[in-house]
């Protein structure tokens, strides 16, 4: 299959959890987790809906084939104008939603936490390779724990604060489950364990 054969995209979300501490959530709780199926489920929605108008104007993806994408799964669960819409018009991409881990992506933008993943660490130190073949050494804060320092200064944070070495397995893989009904491609998604978690855990 040629890519212009299915014409994906993989629109997604990163700083999640910066965006939940913002907010007064903790990662851990029920109500960020609907606050994060929110956020989804508009992307999701948006982008299917975006993608059938595209598909009026320019056709839909040269690979569509309207019964086998209106029976599968995921588009099942989609609300009925967007099932209608696909079968009264196409869609113009085969698959619209992806969380990348965009660990990169989010450093660049001020040290967001990245995708969906809960805060790595509210500061450490990140060493850089360097053209010269040398490693360079940045300090660098998790850009809401930043933001709070300086408002606050020294006193005690949120209890919204919270790590990925904090959190139970079971936390971050309720936040995925949260999210996959409104992901048509991937998640990426590290659970982090502290080094003396028990193997049987």
């Amino acid at each position: 299959m040629k890519v212009r054969d299915a014409r994906r995209v993989g629109l997604g979300v990163t700083g999640l959890a910066d965006a939940l501490v913002m907010l007064g959530l903790h990662y851990a709780d029920a109500r960020a987790r609907e606050m994060a199926a929110d956020i989804l489920r508009l992307v999701c929605h948006t982008a299917y809906r975006t993608s059938i108008e595209l598909a009026m104007e320019k056709g839909a993806f040269p690979d569509f084939d309207a019964d086998a994408f209106l029976d599968s799964e995921f588009v099942q669960q989609l609300p009925p104008d967007i099932h209608e819409g696909i079968a009264r018009h196409g869609i113009r991409n085969s698959h619209l939603t992806a969380i990348a881990p965009t660990g990169t992506i989010s450093l660049l933008a001020n040290n967001v936490s990245s995708g969906i993943e809960p805060i790595f660490d509210l500061s450490y130190e990140r060493r850089v390779l360097q053209a010269d073949g040398n490693r360079a050494v940045f300090q660098v804060a998790d850009h809401a724990w930043a933001q709070w320092r300086d408002q606050a200064g020294d006193g005690e944070p949120p209890a919204a604060f919270v790590t990925a070495t904090e959190l139970p397995p079971g936390t971050h893989l309720a936040m995925q489950a949260a999210l996959q009904p409104y992901v048509d491609n991937a998640i990426s998604k590290t659970i982090n364990i502290p080094r003396d978690f028990p193997f049987e855990a």
